[in-house]
């Protein structure tokens, strides 16, 4: 995978470095445009892949996506809260399983 990454890479930069400036601009427009429409799953995935090759090239002068969530402590506060209210379904949800079995 790492290997065709970087067949496309060289070709990539082939297109750049052969691109007059304008050229340059209307490709990057494209490229922007092509993510915009894309799925979330899809660009996250790819973010997940570009980390991999990062590591993989041992480029240490490209920084990598971090996907943890860095959260105020009101909101740390109402998470714990929805986590308490989502126990108490799921509490709930054992019970009527259990009195449906009861009923066989």
């Amino acid at each position: 995978m790492i290997r065709a990454f970087n067949k496309h890479y060289r070709k990539a930069i082939d297109i750049i470095e052969d691109a007059t400036g304008s050229e340059k601009i209307e490709t990057a427009e494209k490229v922007l445009e092509w993510f915009r429409q894309l799925p979330e799953e899809y660009l996250i995935s790819l973010a997940l892949f570009f980390n991999e090759v990062i590591d993989d090239l041992g480029d240490e002068s490209l920084e990598k996506i971090d996907f943890a969530a860095k959260r105020k402590k009101g909101d740390y506060k109402e998470e714990e809260d929805d986590d308490e209210d989502e126990d108490e379904d799921e509490e709930e949800e054992d019970e009527e399983e259990d009195d449906d079995r009861d009923d066989y």
